[in-house]
């Protein structure tokens, strides 16, 4: 039951994220193309319109707070930036208070 309730290929996708974020001297390319491509696609703005859309917390709610704590733990500048000129501070805070 708590599989069908979850979102595995998000799970999946943040997962590899955050491998390729610790593990970025290793493997430099893929590293750089996560980066570049995040910001192509624009994903913490949809990201955050997603949390912008939900009236509480569900399952996928959860995954994209559990992504944004994988960009802040990776100290990934460039991500952060991103986060911070997005306003993500003021989005979770809002959702939070509610």
């Amino acid at each position: 039951m708590a599989f069908r309730r979850s979102y595995p290929l998000r799970l999946e996708a943040i997962s590899l994220i955050n491998t390729s974020l610790m593990l970025k001297q290793y493997a430099p390319q893929i590293y750089s193309e996560m980066v570049m491509y995040a910001r192509r696609h624009l994903l913490i703005r949809q990201e955050l319109a997603v949390l912008q859309s939900s009236a509480c917390v569900n399952s996928k709610e959860a995954t994209v707070l559990l992504l944004f704590a994988v960009i802040l733990e990776s100290n990934e500048r460039d991500l952060i930036y991103v986060m911070v000129q997005e306003g993500a501070s003021r989005v979770i805070r809002t959702l939070l208070q509610e």
